[in-house]
This record gives C-alpha cells, sequence and structure tokens, in this order.
C-alpha cells in the first residue's frame, strides 16, 4: 500500500466534507501556482491555471485510483493542463534560446534609477533595499522567461526534476512515462540551460555579459517585471511576503542552473482562490457550513 500522508484528507473530501475540500485547496494551492508560474511566465495566467487546475482536480477526485500519492495524481493533472493549455502572449512569439541571448545582449545599460523609482528623498539604506528589490525581480522574470526558450516537454521535465526535485519515478508518473525516459528528458533539458546560463548569466559566472543590474532601466520600461512587482506589493499588503535577496554575481563560485532557479521567492497568488471556487462549485460540492 503507497504511504500517503494525504489520505485521511481525501476520504474526508470524498464524503463532501467541507473543511478538508477547503484545506486541500489551501494545502495545493500555492504548489500548483509556482508549478504555473515558471511554466507560464506570465503571473496572470499562472493564476487563472491555478483555478482551472484546481476545479479539475475537485471535480475528478472520485476517479482517483489510489495507484500514486494523491499528490503525484494533482500534478499529473497540473502539468497535462499546463502542457496543453494555449500558448501564453510571451510563448507565442516562439521564444528560443537564440532569441533570448540576442535580447540580452541589445538591452544591457548602465544602471540608472528609473523615473519612478527615484531615490533623492530615500537614505542610503533605503535606495539599497530598493535597488535590491528591483533587482530580485529582474532575477525571476528573467530566468522564467529562460525556461519558455524550452520546449514544453523539456521545460515540464526540468521543472519538476530540477526545480522542485521530484524523484525521475515520481515525475515519470506525473509525466505518463518511464522514469528512465524521464532521466533523458532531464538531462537533454538540463544542458541546454547549462550551457546557455554558463555562457550568458552573470549569476552562474561573473565574468558573463549579462548583469541583472544592466536590465533594471529595460525590465522596467517595457513593463518585464510590473506583473511580478505587483504580485509581491499585494503579498506585502497581506503579509505573506517573506524577504529573499538576490543573487550577487561577484562570487568566484560557479553556480549551477538549477540553484538559480531554487533561490526564487515563493511567489503566491494575490489572493485567495477558495472563494471563486467555491462559487464555481457550489452546485457539485456541499461548500456549506459543516
Amino acid at each position: 500500500m503507497i504511504d500517503d500522508p494525504h489520505l485521511s484528507l481525501l476520504e474526508d473530501c470524498l464524503q463532501g466534507k467541507t473543511k478538508a475540500l477547503e484545506g486541500l485547496i489551501q494545502f495545493f494551492q500555492p504548489k500548483i501556482f509556482s508549478l504555473a508560474l515558471k511554466f507560464l511566465w506570465n503571473p496572470e495566467d499562472a493564476e487563472d491555471a491555478t483555478q482551472e487546475i484546481l476545479v479539475k482536480v475537485i471535480t475528478n477526485l472520485g476517479g482517483f485510483r489510489r495507484e500514486s500519492k494523491l499528490s503525484t495524481w494533482i500534478y499529473k493533472i497540473a502539468s497535462n493542463h499546463l502542457i496543453n493549455t494555449k500558448k501564453s502572449n510571451l510563448e507565442s512569439k516562439q521564444i528560443h534560446l537564440r532569441t533570448i541571448r540576442e535580447e540580452l545582449h541589445k538591452t544591457q545599460s548602465s544602471y540608472t534609477y528609473p523615473s519612478n523609482l527615484q531615490t533623492e528623498n530615500l537614505t542610503e539604506e533605503e535606495s539599497t533595499s530598493k535597488v535590491s528589490h528591483m533587482v530580485l525581480h529582474v532575477q525571476v522574470a528573467c530566468t522564467y522567461a529562460m525556461l519558455q526558450g524550452l520546449t514544453r516537454k523539456y521545460r515540464m521535465a526540468y521543472i519538476l526534476g530540477e526545480v522542485f526535485q521530484i524523484s525521475s519515478e515520481e515525475a515519470g508518473l506525473v509525466l505518463g512515462i518511464r522514469p528512465d525516459s524521464f532521466r533523458q528528458l532531464l538531462s537533454r533539458a538540463r544542458n541546454q540551460l547549462e550551457v546557455f546560463l554558463g555562457k550568458e548569466c552573470s549569476l552562474t559566472n561573473q565574468k558573463n555579459p549579462c548583469q541583472c543590474k544592466n536590465r533594471i532601466r529595460y525590465a522596467n520600461k517595457v513593463g518585464r517585471i510590473k506583473s511580478y512587482l505587483n504580485l509581491s506589493e499585494q503579498m506585502k499588503k497581506d503579509g505573506r511576503w517573506n524577504e529573499i535577496k538576490p543573487l550577487l554575481p561577484e562570487t568566484t563560485k560557479i553556480r549551477k542552473a538549477a540553484e538559480i532557479f531554487r533561490n526564487q521567492p515563493s511567489f503566491l497568488p494575490k489572493k485567495n482562490q477558495l472563494e471563486n471556487i467555491r462559487n464555481l462549485l457550489d452546485n457539485s460540492f456541499p461548500f456549506s457550513t459543516r
């Protein structure tokens, strides 16, 4: 029998207990959102996808055959949904690592404060903090965009295996392939990103040409980090934001790509989606006062 820590929660959900259904949503929502955000890049698209995935999960709970852990089954639903979802605006531009490299080279500029980040009335500490905050969001937006340079199959394998560090056995179940086939996918995806970041990104090697600080001006101008900034500002208002320092290129250590992707903020949806899901499922599940 599979040792599943969520088995009792599943049983309560199948009995229609409201608190259990809400608990399921509360527990898996941030995990699904994290997967969707890395896969889709855009926070708004990720929020929509998260809600759609959660609805699929809840309305299909009765069909869960317990041949794997509940979490594995949920990741399978999420992965299938994301791989088959309509291409985002960014992805529809046929992004490749080659085009990302060209943009990185063209958009480097010596750092100056953007017009909406004036610091003359700030202390040195406050000014440094603001710049650090911008650098962090540039790193997130830029590295997640790099994932768009992988085909969907490779991208999902990389996120599951390298970022989430799911075993090849479980990831194989998620993607419906053998563990050895998953390892091959992961190896190819890993190699592509390691080669790319190893030559371009200063976070892997400070001698590389792309410097995060020198991309603030461009990223801010074209709105690349706007959605991420809005997301973190909402999380700050809600008290959900945990400060994390950006990776700095001033190191002699040669970082691997996976370390960069793992060292990112734990972004959460702007708002808890429980109410929306409750309304959507009101006719299907007893979201009442149980």
